[in-house]
């Protein structure tokens, strides 16, 4: 099971998250510290996502497959999706 593989997980992350439903409203991530980098990844099968950090103003393709790295606690970061 998930539980017993990450258990022997070696990775210089110390979280991991899942957001299963494409979307995600603009937010911070409070809890982080100010030099962390996020990885956010995208996977499954779709398209038209749009990632979007919007205190950057940048909003870039997040289809499967993607993936993009900031500071969740200093970019104001979401996704959005339409397909």
């Amino acid at each position: 099971d998930i539980y017993t593989q990450l258990q022997f997980w070696a990775s210089v992350f110390n979280c991991a998250s899942v957001i299963s439903n494409r979307e995600c409203p603009l937010h911070q991530d409070p809890r982080s510290t100010p030099e962390g980098i996020d990885v956010m990844s995208s996977i499954g099968q779709y398209c038209d996502g749009l990632m979007t950090l919007s205190n950057l103003s940048i909003c870039l393709q997040y289809n499967s497959g993607a993936m993009v790295g900031c500071s969740g606690r200093i970019v104001r970061h979401g996704v959005t999706y339409t397909g």
